[in-house]
């Protein structure tokens, strides 16, 4: 129960109680950090739209997301993440709006604005693409945050080409120091 009646210990008390319930309790999640190629156009979607597509095999209940941005020079890497905060599997051609926000939630209100946005151009990209009518898998995102520069790489996590179709990382191994550089 909240210490007392703030606003403050409530939310707290309910974070807790949403994490237990929801995202712990009998592993529903299916990974702690759900890692993907990001091309400079999904990147985009991410940092603005707060969104990402994947396929519908893609994992459904990651606690975060942390693209790996592929094609952005010295900052191609793992460098940001960013709070799962619901997954929804769609035909985005039948896709008309957003999935409603969880009530009384802080940033409500800017995280539908910024999924709009990104809905938006998931949608725009579907076009161009040919995918607009098959089924996708909609991340709706918090905001991101960048957690570590510089970013992770490929070369750091062991893998030769692309990130393979379902990666995942546990926290404390998307923590670990970069080989041969100070991290102090």
């Amino acid at each position: 129960r909240p210490s007392d009646g703030s606003g403050v210990s409530r939310y707290l008390f309910d974070e807790f109680i949403s994490y237990i319930r929801r995202d712990y309790q009998m592993g529903y999640y299916d990974a702690e950090v759900l890692i993907k190629d990001v091309n400079p156009c999904n990147a985009r979607i991410f940092k603005e739209g707060w969104m990402y597509v994947g396929g519908s095999r893609d994992r459904k209940a990651p606690l975060y997301f942390a693209p790996y941005f592929t094609r952005q020079g010295a900052t191609s890497g793992i460098s940001m993440i960013s709070r799962v905060k619901d997954t929804e599997l769609v035909v985005l051609a039948n896709k008309q709006d957003v999935v409603p926000d969880i009530v009384n939630e802080q940033r409500a209100e800017e995280r539908r604005e910024r999924w709009l946005h990104g809905l938006a151009q998931i949608r725009s990209r579907a076009k161009k693409e040919g995918f607009l009518n098959n089924e996708v898998r909609l991340y709706y995102l918090d905001r991101p945050i960048t957690f570590r520069k510089p970013p992770l790489t490929k070369k750091s996590l062991k893998i030769k080409t692309q990130i393979p179709n379902g990666f995942k990382l546990r926290f404390d191994e998307l923590l670990m120091p970069i080989p041969g550089i100070d991290e102090s």
